[in-house]
């Protein structure tokens, strides 16, 4: 299962608890669960704080394992610097930037997708900039509530691209696409992304290959996430009462 912008806020939420019963109620099926970023709004490092105030959620993730399943977190740009928590508590694991593996000789990309428009060259280098070690060291002073609740400030300002007009949507579908078979022709055959909050399945045929293209889209306004069955990938989508 692939699963990426959940953006959840609370550990108490409406969405929460949906989100968390669907994962202990249909995620425990799957031996593999790909969180692909962006499943918590705001994670500038993981604090004791933020442990705290997501408790219940780590224990769904516990409750996972324990099941047999295995977790995989590829970071995303609103949670990040997951650090030994996840990896040595929780018993995830954690990827910075991207997860490549094979599967029925296939080469599969996973990635969060905030560098998949190469137009963006500012945010890459905010991305840099936050995740910069001297950073964390100037704002370890400040309690870290305050922190998170400005990243949630604006994380949701962020997000403006979800009321983007439809020729919008359709330029951003198409920058991924576009990103993807730059991919396909460094030799990958499946290439996974989130971030955009855009469902997408587009295949196209690469030096006689035949490519595929998944979006994992959102838990905000779409509600999907993929399944992949060890032959074919599906994509699925979650009826949620909020």
């Amino acid at each position: 299962m692939f699963i990426s912008d959940v953006h959840l806020q609370d550990s108490n939420g409406p969405k929460t608890q949906a989100v968390m019963e669907f994962l202990c109620k249909k995620a425990k099926d799957f031996d593999h669960i790909y969180i692909l970023g962006d499943l918590f709004d705001v994670w500038p490092g993981t604090t004791d704080y933020l442990i705290s105030t997501f408790e219940p959620v780590f224990e769904v993730f516990k409750f996972l394992i324990s099941q047999g399943c295995h977790l995989y977190y590829v970071e995303g740009n609103h949670d990040f610097r997951l650090g030994k928590y996840f990896t040595e508590q929780l018993g995830i694991k954690v990827y910075s930037d991207s997860l490549e593996t094979q599967w029925n000789n296939q080469k599969i990309f996973m990635a969060h997708g905030d560098l998949g428009n190469p137009k963006e060259k500012g945010y890459r280098i905010l991305r840099w900039l936050l995740r910069h070690d001297l950073l964390h060291l100037l704002i370890k002073p400040i309690p870290k509530k305050w922190i998170f609740l400005i990243g949630q400030k604006t994380s949701q300002a962020s997000r403006g691209y979800q009321k983007q007009s439809d020729a919008k949507i359709n330029t951003i579908r198409e920058t991924y696409r576009d990103t993807a078979k730059k991919l396909f022709q460094k030799g990958y055959d499946v290439v996974l992304m989130g971030h955009t909050h855009i469902p997408d399945d587009y295949s196209v045929t690469i030096e006689n290959r035949k490519c595929r293209y998944l979006n994992t889209g959102d838990w905000i306004g779409n509600f999907t996430y993929l399944e992949f069955d060890g032959l074919e990938f599906y994509t699925k989508k979650h009826l949620i009462n909020l």
